[in-house]
């Protein structure tokens, strides 16, 4: 008996409703092409979807629509709607079943739990242990039957069944094992290892007679070809996470994984790409042992009306239009579906226009450019222009709660320097701030926080370790101290003063300070180790833009001089 299934998925959406303007270099008979076009959106994939699950209806086959997680962030939807246009219009494509990604917990589990109480669809985490998870909190995960977690009786992921011809297909949710070094979830919740989770649920599956199985996964494409070589008995990983857009898209001049479908130990690895740019759409066959023996189609680009070409950054002649427009019409790279009317209407009404407000709500101004730079340089001796005045934003929302004496932030949380002129919301949210992470006040020992100071600077300069790059390096507000590279580990940093009481006072190493960073920083993520001996931490209820947005709103001009204190 033949087991066949229509399968479309797509990962990495991060909040791009609307289609987003991809570049490609494309070369028709010898001739170099640059190519811009209006690719994706939600109401493009949700036809594309409705169609592969008309034609599989109509062949009397299963299908299956997935998403490989990281819905959350990436755009000024996210930024304005937090999370709930995202499941509004996840409802509206109906998925069979999404993996909960890293960047959906960037705001911590509140905003995940009020995500899966909204979703109409299963969500899948496998590996997430919540046994120790706080049910006394405001939104804890664990109570939702549509969320898919580790099951600790059993020691397996909880899984999802669907019929496949006289068999059964089950879909396993694996999310990144390592979740508290890249994400920002709240601690009382735990992710186990990927590999051995799989393979002890795959055994328990293999003893019901399980054997086609589809691992819906958010580690990456690395991790998933690790996965299937370390695990037997993976039909299919369907993957999100890094990006990739399995096959081979060279001739577009884009990154892919340079290779047709892709078995490893007998199991296919797809994913498709980013930013809802992209869907894989296909029909699969599988063997009675649960291997996927043959796959028609693939990870393709769906393609707008809108595009541009270029030949030598001159726009293309009517002939070389012509040829373009039949290799886009014969491509398999791309895919021509027509948005679905109803999504585009919900996006156009309930959403766009709060994004389009944002553009035209200026929240203060910049009388004289400010410059960013991550760490000092010979120009810049004293860094940043920006993260100061970042600090200052964190540190005046965070006083409103409680006295609060410095503020801190890493300089890779800032994206852009400010230029002349008015600052809009937009700008501080979609470029200036464009991760919606939570900002979060805490109690610190002076002593760990000259091993705070010291291990992110140590960090960005690789000194005496190897470190993740300049984007660690610290800004503070109402702190200054001196840093020397040459002195010994634990002896670099010295001097430690913080603004008190009109003047600046030495730092006492026993004496508890308040201070405020975002939730990323605090998690002590690229040297901020030291950070993990807070404690009393205090959820301020804002995100980094939102904090800026309150501070600045207060600001008729917006300096570099307002960050400092002025006695």
């Amino acid at each position: 008996m033949p087991y066949s299934l229509y399968l479309a998925h797509i990962n990495d959406t991060h909040s791009h409703f609307e289609a987003s303007m991809v570049h490609f270099k494309i070369n028709i008979q010898g001739e170099d092409y640059r190519l811009e076009a209006q690719c994706g959106g939600y109401a493009r994939i949700a036809t594309a979807v409705a169609q592969l699950r008309q034609e599989a209806k109509q062949q009397r086959c299963p299908s299956l629509f997935l998403h490989a997680g990281d819905s959350f962030q990436g755009s000024l939807y996210f930024s304005q709607f937090k999370g709930l246009a995202n499941v509004r219009l996840l409802n509206r494509l109906a998925p069979d079943a999404m993996t909960i990604g890293n960047h959906e917990f960037d705001l911590g589990n509140a905003p995940v739990a009020q995500f899966i109480e909204q979703a109409n669809f299963p969500l899948l985490a496998g590996n997430m242990d919540l046994s120790q998870e706080d049910q006394n909190k405001a939104h804890p995960l664990a109570p939702h039957s549509n969320l898919y977690r580790y099951d600790n009786s059993r020691k397996i992921a909880q899984y999802l069944l669907k019929p496949l011809a006289d068999k059964q297909l089950a879909i396993i949710g694996i999310t990144h094992d390592l979740m508290h070094q890249i994400g920002c979830p709240d601690s009382d919740c735990s992710f186990l290892n990927a590999i051995e989770t799989t393979r002890a649920t795959i055994e328990h599956l293999h003893h019901q007679d399980i054997q086609h199985i589809i691992i819906l996964s958010h580690l990456g494409y690395q991790a998933d070809v690790e996965l299937a070589k370390a695990v037997n008995g993976i039909s299919l990983i369907v993957g999100g996470h890094s990006h990739t857009l399995t096959g081979d898209f060279s001739s577009l001049g884009l990154n892919s994984c340079e290779q047709g479908p892709a078995w490893v130990n007998d199991s296919l690895i797809l994913q498709a790409g980013k930013h809802a740019e992209s869907i894989g759409l296909a029909k699969l066959g599988f063997n009675r042992e649960g291997k996927v023996t043959h796959m028609d189609g693939g990870i393709s680009f769906l393609l707008s009306e809108n595009w541009q070409a270029f030949v030598n950054e001159q726009p293309v002649t009517p002939p070389q239009h012509q040829a373009m427009q039949h290799y886009l019409s014969g491509s398999r790279f791309f895919s021509h579906y027509s948005a679905e009317p109803k999504m585009q209407t919900l996006i156009d009404r309930d959403y766009r226009p709060a994004v389009e407000k944002m553009h035209q709500q200026v929240i203060t101004t910049v009388p004289q450019s400010l410059f960013h730079t991550r760490a000092p340089t010979v120009d810049f001796p004293q860094g940043s222009e920006v993260s100061p005045l970042v600090c200052a934003a964190f540190y005046w929302v965070a006083n409103q709660h409680s006295p609060t004496d410095f503020a801190l932030h890493n300089a890779g949380g800032v994206r852009v320097s400010l230029k002349t002129g008015p600052l809009t919301k937009a700008e501080i949210c979609g470029r200036l701030l464009p991760f919606e992470i939570a900002i979060v006040s805490y109690l610190i020992k002076g002593a760990d926080l000259a091993i705070v100071i010291e291990g992110a600077i140590d960090n960005a300069y690789s000194n005496g370790i190897v470190g993740t790059g300049d984007g660690s390096f610290p800004y503070f507000h109402r702190l200054r101290y001196r840093y020397q590279a040459e002195l010994p580990q634990g002896q670099r940093v010295s001097e430690i003063e913080l603004y008190q009481g009109e003047q600046w006072q030495a730092m006492e190493s026993e004496k508890a300070y308040r201070g405020v960073s975002s939730a990323y920083t605090l998690a002590g993520k690229e040297g901020y180790h030291g950070l993990l001996q807070t404690w009393d931490h205090q959820d301020l209820g804002m995100s980094m833009s939102d904090s800026f947005v309150a501070y600045a709103e207060q600001i008729d001009q917006l300096s570099a001089e307002t960050s400092q204190v002025s006695t």
